[in-house]
């Protein structure tokens, strides 16, 4: 039994399709870019730049201020890596976010090749290769964050299910 995607604007009669489960409308538009599911995208987008901030202000001068367009130029490689790739790998179809084991195989594999994909647009914007050390923690820290966020969307989308 699948779940209406949560999105806005609501999408009319597809939501019940889904919900219903008839496969037969084969016509039916069924999200699958971030235009489609702008509450999703949003979410990827709050983490990965979560990420960059986290990244910026362990970096930061002494007072702990937080650079807003070195958080962007930090930012920018990976959202734009994340959304070329994202969407291609089923991402935001609303099977990736059918259930939290969906959710983090979907991200998972998306994350796999964006965000190496992240890093090397970020090395030629900055004209050098990443240092390994910044490389293991971008991976690590963008996987917890963007699976984390997939998990908070799915949990929720499932509680306002279960209220409908």
């Amino acid at each position: 039994c699948q779940r209406p995607v949560l999105s806005y604007p609501p999408q009319s009669s597809n939501s019940a399709l889904l919900a219903s489960g008839d496969e037969n409308q084969q016509d039916d538009f069924i999200p699958s870019t971030p235009f489609d599911r702008p509450l999703l995208a949003a979410i990827d987008a709050v983490m990965l730049l979560v990420f960059a901030s986290i990244g910026k202000a362990s970096h930061s001068d002494i007072d702990g201020s937080l650079d807003v367009l070195a958080v962007l130029k930090t930012a920018g490689p990976f959202l734009l890596s994340w959304f070329a790739v994202a969407p291609f790998l089923g991402s935001f179809t609303p099977m990736a976010t059918g259930d939290l084991k969906e959710s983090t195989l979907y991200v998972t594999k998306s994350w796999a090749l964006a965000i190496p994909l992240g890093c090397v647009l970020r090395g030629v914007i900055k004209g050098y290769i990443p240092p390994t050390p910044f490389i293991i923690v971008t991976m690590i820290a963008t996987w917890v964050l963007l699976v984390g966020g997939r998990a908070l969307y799915t949990a929720a989308s499932e509680l306002v299910v279960e209220f409908l």
